[in-house]
């Protein structure tokens, strides 16, 4: 059953706390428990059903799984195997591996459920996993950045509650279906609440911090799972008619937050930098679709973005630095095959996923929006040519086999998905994207500095979030 998704890694991770002083039985665990979700997967590929869990009326706990939830579901195994894997050489210790457990559980948990209350549980129990994680290696800046995370997101989960409050007031229920039949208020509180972890620009204003100062297993989990929970949601909450008059505003701010992202992105100068706002411009893409081929990209960017953030990850810990400027002909070429395939990706080059699934998008987006995504995809194109150009180091590197197998598992998947997916029709399109941002690279790069962070800045976060709450209430009232 579906559910075991979630219970047998619940399960394996309670234990490996308690056994988190036994190492080896903690990553045994980790393993068994990811195995084990990638076989019951596999059994459920092509269905699609819901049951209730409880004989207790309307207050059952829904669950169910359909072609919307198999993304995301596949993201979380593919992700937190290679991330296991690149960390068995390092100090990590037994409550570490429990937490990967533990978080697989709640991520699962979250993106098979169809009950509002059990998406704050499940959502919550994975956001204090993820608080601990990013603050796990005990550095300044990471424990600032985990404090940010955790003061926003608690203003933003409150309206959330208040929202499912007032849905079950009106039908009695947390189920999904619940959604068909509420007021606009409830679905606006809804989305502030969910919109403080979503990853878009202006919205989600703790990332930067959080994802860039991370260390090296943990940005790729907070850039490719984390923040796709809420992506989830919303194309999930879309089917329902009480959130349909949303779509237009999600497709005006995901198109603002690609093109926003891009500018900052093209701009920094730490590699964590570029991929940390590369999250605002990749997210934006997602929810300015919103659709089947919006949950794919989500896929598609937990995979390579994983990739990414793990490769500058352990170059950063062997070179002792992440500014791209010092790493000219300092990368291994076994560092730099992830790091060229990454950004292939993300570039949207044939034969990868990011071609297959930002197509996919662009086809379903016409109007000014597509113009600007565009833009957008010119100046991912821009931006990941820092990494391209960085320069290989013809000097001989011993690479441990299990880093080697973390990166082999992601580079896999994004060429078996690209081939898999491959359309002709739209390369010709994606290769003019790619002609035209190497040259554009070559001409700008002397003019690019960081831009300013004060948006970035505690106090300007919890106002722009204010605001945004602000616009809603005005939007309902209007």
């Amino acid at each position: 059953m579906i559910i075991y998704l979630s219970i047998i890694p619940l399960l394996l991770g309670g234990l490996s706390l308690a056994l988190h002083r036994r190492r080896k039985i903690a990553i045994s665990l980790t393993f068994a428990s990811l195995i084990a979700s990638a076989v019951i997967l596999l059994f459920n590929l092509g269905k699609d059903f819901e049951a209730v869990i409880g004989d207790w009326g309307m207050l059952g706990i829904s669950i169910g799984y359909d072609e919307f939830s198999l993304p995301f579901l596949l993201a979380v195994i593919v992700v937190l195997a290679a991330v296991t894997l690149n960390s068995l050489h390092k100090s990590y210790d037994g409550f570490f591996y429990a937490l990967i457990t533990l978080l697989l559980g709640s991520l699962n948990a979250v993106f098979i459920t169809r009950d509002l209350f059990n998406v704050y549980v499940s959502f919550e129990l994975a956001s204090i996993i993820g608080f601990i994680l990013i603050a796990y290696g005990r550095e300044g800046k990471q424990i600032w950045a985990t404090v940010k995370y955790m003061l926003i997101a608690a203003l933003g989960f409150n309206f959330y509650l208040v929202g499912i409050g007032l849905v079950y007031l009106k039908s009695g229920t947390f189920s999904f279906l619940a959604l068909d039949y509420m007021d606009r208020l409830p679905a606006a509180l809804i989305f502030t609440g969910l919109s403080v972890k979503s990853g878009l620009f202006l919205l989600s204003m703790w990332l930067p911090d959080a994802h860039a100062n991370a260390g090296t297993e943990i940005s790729p989990i907070l850039s490719g799972l984390m923040v796709k929970i809420e992506d989830y949601l919303v194309i999930r909450f879309l089917q329902y008619s009480s959130f349909e008059w949303l779509r237009n505003f999600y497709l005006v701010i995901g198109t603002f937050s690609a093109v926003a992202g891009v500018l900052f992105a093209m701009n920094a100068r730490k590699a964590k930098d570029v991929l940390a706002y590369h999250t605002f411009s990749q997210i934006g893409f997602i929810i300015a679709a919103s659709n089947m081929a919006a949950a794919w990209h989500a896929f598609s960017h937990a995979v390579f973005k994983g990739l990414l953030f793990m490769t500058a990850g352990n170059i950063k810990e062997r070179l002792g630095t992440q500014k791209i400027s010092e790493w000219k002909g300092k990368v291994n070429i076994k560092e730099f095959l992830p790091l060229i395939v990454g950004s292939a990706a993300i570039m949207g080059t044939p034969l990868t996923s990011g071609f297959v699934t930002k197509n996919g998008i662009m086809d379903s987006i016409s109007g000014p929006a597509k113009y600007f995504l565009i833009v957008a995809s010119i100046g991912t194109v821009i931006s990941f040519s820092k990494l391209i150009f960085v320069g290989i180091s013809k000097e001989k590197m011993k690479q441990r086999w299990n880093i080697s197998l973390g990166y082999g598992i992601m580079v896999f998947t994004i060429f078996a998905h690209g081939i898999i997916g491959f359309d002709t029709h739209h390369t010709l399109d994606a290769l003019l994207m790619i002609a035209v941002g190497i040259p554009l690279y070559f001409m700008l790069k002397s003019f690019l500095k960081p831009l300013p962070r004060i948006l970035e800045k505690l106090d300007n976060s919890f106002i722009l979030y204010l605001l945004l709450f602000g616009v809603m209430l005005s939007v309902i009232i209007i």
